[in-house]
């Protein structure tokens, strides 16, 4: 009667140790600091015990010439096709500037049903809904000028099989970088670039008519000359409008 006994022990300690490992996955988002960047330091990895995947890519329509300050880009983050199961998957993107590796720009959510903030808002994850995609669009407003060279980091997981155990899961992480445009008078106006904030003198060129909002939307200032300085107003944060562009700028 022994025998069977001793069984039983045994049986229960072999169980446990061929168990998978669960790990600390989030279908819901990222608890947020996990991109790997200077700032956030520790990425994916610590929660998945995963192996290399396929890549990642961030692309953006923040042109080859820099950021324009105060201007609002669009940005997608995508999981490159790997072998992971496929049914769930994840990631988080932040933007650090370059010389302190301090946060910078505001997120935006532009898809609400698979995107939402995290990390105090200073980085875009997926939601509940959006882990069964591996492309995720979100948005991000330039900085002020004088911030300089900036960076973008991702991190993202390929859920393995089974789900929520730490077995096949794959990880990825890329960055871009990106540097501050210099606007100036030099630029061309035209049709699309009707105007110009010159933020070295609180200048603006113009070819149409402008009208410049405070915070609260109330109309500040409304012009149709080739140049208009505001260095006479308050110090905040404006809105420059014309007929198809519109700029958020600082006066410091």
């Amino acid at each position: 009667m022994k025998k069977p006994l001793l069984l039983i022990p045994i049986t229960i300690a072999l169980v446990i140790f061929f168990y998978p490992t669960t790990s600390n996955s989030n279908s819901t988002g990222s608890i947020g600091g996990k991109t790997g960047s200077p700032i956030d330091g520790s990425s994916c990895t610590q929660c998945h015990g995963a192996q290399q995947g396929q890549g990642a890519t961030i692309t953006t329509d923040i042109p080859s010439t820099g950021y324009e300050p105060g201007n609002i880009y669009n940005i997608t983050a995508t999981i490159n096709s790997g072998s992971g199961f496929g049914l769930t998957n994840g990631f988080e993107v932040t933007c650090e500037e370059n010389t302190n590796d301090t946060k910078v720009g505001s997120f935006g959510t532009s898809d609400a049903i698979n995107t939402q903030f995290t990390n105090n808002s200073n980085a875009v994850t997926h939601t509940a809904a959006g882990n069964s995609l591996n492309t995720w669009n979100l948005t991000w407003e330039a900085p002020i000028a004088g911030t300089g060279d900036i960076t973008f980091y991702g991190a993202f997981i390929e859920a393995g099989y089974p789900i929520g155990n730490n077995q096949g899961d794959l990880f990825n992480s890329t960055s871009v970088s990106f540097n501050e445009a210099i606007v100036n008078s030099t630029i061309n106006l035209s049709e699309e670039n009707n105007f110009i904030f010159n933020s070295a003198n609180n200048t603006i060129e113009a070819i149409k008519t402008v009208s410049i909002y405070d915070i609260s939307g109330k109309i500040v200032l409304s012009t149709n000359e080739k140049f208009t300085t505001i260095s006479h107003l308050n110090k905040g944060v404006y809105i420059i409008k014309s007929e198809s562009k519109m700029q958020k700028i600082v006066l410091n």
